[in-house]
């Protein structure tokens, strides 16, 4: 499975969302990108442990097989509805608010190992987790305009 912690995917990701503009229009789902970029900037804080997004409660979610199915195996769902603090950074400047979650693209990359933040679904994650799912939710909204 992909993660950013392998420099050359993660590169290849960040070139991907250095081709979005704020002119670009999605496929499918209602973010334009502005907005995409500071919802990947607040997950990104998420994951990191900037941001607490309180648990969803979801149970089954947080251990095996849902779990791993979930960050290894399936597709990232369309239309899958994020909690509203992960919606709630006003977009600003286009190459800033872009800019900035590069560096925090970066920052998690750059986590050490071991035991990370806390999902609102999936519960506790390893700092390794994070690094896979964040590749995966990244790359799926990419896809949504086309990258």
């Amino acid at each position: 499975m992909p993660s950013l912690r392998n420099q050359t995917i993660r590169n290849g990701l960040i070139q991907r969302l250095r081709c979005l503009t704020p002119e670009s229009k999605p496929s499918w789902g209602s973010l334009d990108a502005p907005r995409l970029l500071c919802h990947l900037a607040d997950t990104f804080e998420m994951s990191i442990g900037d941001l607490p997004v309180p648990s969803a409660n979801m149970k089954a979610f947080q251990r095996f097989p849902l779990k791993h199915l979930f960050l290894y195996v399936a597709p990232f769902p369309k239309g899958a509805r994020a909690p509203a603090e992960l919606l709630s950074t006003t977009p600003g400047d286009f190459e800033s608010d872009l800019n900035h979650a590069v560096g925090l693209i970066e920052r998690l990359a750059a986590m050490p190992r071991g035991d990370g933040a806390e999902h609102p679904f999936f519960g506790p994650l390893t700092t390794d987790e994070w690094n896979v799912l964040q590749w995966k939710h990244i790359s799926h909204h990419l896809k949504q305009f086309g990258l």
